[in-house]
């Protein structure tokens, strides 16, 4: 636990700070052999892991990325880790990320693991980054540790980011063309509806009904946009929740596209991950139960962990993924051979290579076809409510002709 105190010493000098024990009269203990007399001593652990459950978002990658590397390569040239942390702490700008790296100097000092005093705040650090630390932190082998960490979130931030890239182009043009077709209806069309009253004819019937909705939008504008905002919102806090996600995660593994993208981008991942735990001496089961909690799709986390239960009674890595309806062929086939050969690492770093090409290289696929699909299809609504527009003024030219 973690305990928030202050106090004063010989001088009578009024001391604050923080300190780890198991109770709160071991902290008092500990302070007393500091001669420190302790005036208040507050319990902030719990106060703390709240805090680390809702910091992730204040926290960015970059950041991490960057701890991990600059601690790795301090630690390599002989900085002993507290004296690493200071010199980190001491160039962080990020004040959320300071005030973790200030309690995690303040633990470790107070005699607490690195990876224990990281546990305090799940909200930045992942089970598989604790667990990677706490196995370097008693291999002796912290520094290497951390640099695979560190190349592991960059590879992971690369395949998130080049998903993000290609999706922003499809996002662009769909808003692009909603934007294009409401200012028509909303501007353009009542301005050319006042023509249309003079043909002396009945008017299209897409044209009738574009006209009906462009004069419910200019009518009820003041509830369509706050309805608009609600539904967006509403739909959104829907998606974060444990049901609305594992609804959303159950469409995607149903549509085929999107299918082929998140089971390459997953599997790759779990291999990356498996492949660096195993490599740290964790044990297949231990490593399989991290790995697995770093997936996004909980289908695919529950298939995996449903499978792997029959490792426990001695079946192979190769035989339980027989039973995952996700594992492919190529998969199990390559596993089995590095389980019989001995190199199951090896193994898994070149299965998790070859997700992470095939998920790039089907990104780059889906891009190339889907921006002239998304041009025809924004063009084709765009045109379809012009020539709506238009209709009735050929049909005008056709009589005075």
């Amino acid at each position: 636990m973690i305990f928030k105190y202050k106090g004063k010493n010989k001088s009578g000098e009024d001391l604050k700070g923080e300190i780890s024990a198991r109770t709160k009269e071991e902290a008092v203990d500990i302070l007393s052999h500091q001669e420190i007399l302790p005036i208040e001593i507050i319990e902030i652990s719990k106060i703390r892991s709240s805090f680390g459950s809702n910091a992730g978002a204040k926290v960015s990658f970059k950041q991490k990325y960057l701890f991990s590397r600059q601690l790795s390569n301090l630690i390599k040239s002989g900085v002993p880790i507290l004296r690493a942390i200071e010199i980190i702490l001491n160039q962080t700008s990020n004040a959320c990320f300071a005030e973790v790296l200030r309690a995690t100097y303040q633990g470790i000092k107070d005699g607490r693991n690195f990876s224990d005093c990281l546990s305090d705040y799940p909200g930045i650090f992942s089970p598989f980054y604790i667990s990677m630390i706490s196995v370097g932190e008693e291999g002796g082998n912290l520094k290497d540790t951390l640099l695979s960490v560190s190349e592991y979130q960059k590879k992971q931030q690369q395949i998130i980011s080049k998903i993000r890239t290609a999706l922003v182009y499809p996002i662009f043009m769909a808003i692009t063309g909603l934007a294009t077709v409401v200012f028509i209806l909303t501007f353009v069309m009542p301005n050319i509806a006042g023509l249309f009253k003079n043909i002396g004819q009945e008017l299209p019937f897409i044209t009738r009904f574009l006209m009906s909705i462009s004069q419910g939008m200019r009518a009820g504008w003041f509830v369509i946009i706050p309805l608009a905002c609600l539904i967006i919102f509403s739909a959104m806090r829907w998606a974060q929740s444990s049901l609305g996600k594992r609804v959303l995660d159950g469409f995607k593994l149903k549509v085929p596209i999107v299918k082929t993208v998140i089971l390459k981008v997953e599997l790759g991942r779990f291999c990356r991950t498996l492949e660096l735990l195993l490599k740290s001496g964790v044990s297949l089961l231990g490593a399989i139960r991290v790995a697995v909690r770093t997936l996004d799709n909980s289908f695919v986390k529950e298939e995996i962990l449903k499978s792997s239960e029959s490792l426990s009674s001695g079946e192979s890595l190769a035989d339980s993924f027989m039973k995952c309806r996700y594992a492919s062929s190529m998969m199990i086939n390559l596993i089995k051979v590095g389980e019989e050969s001995g190199l199951l690492e090896e193994t898994l770093h070149d299965i998790a290579d070859t997700y992470e090409q095939e998920a790039d290289e089907f990104i780059q696929t889906l891009m190339t076809i889907l921006e002239p699909a998304m041009i025809l299809a924004v063009g084709g609504v765009v045109g379809v409510v012009i020539i709506a527009m238009m209709l009735p003024i050929f049909q005008m030219d056709m009589m005075v002709g």
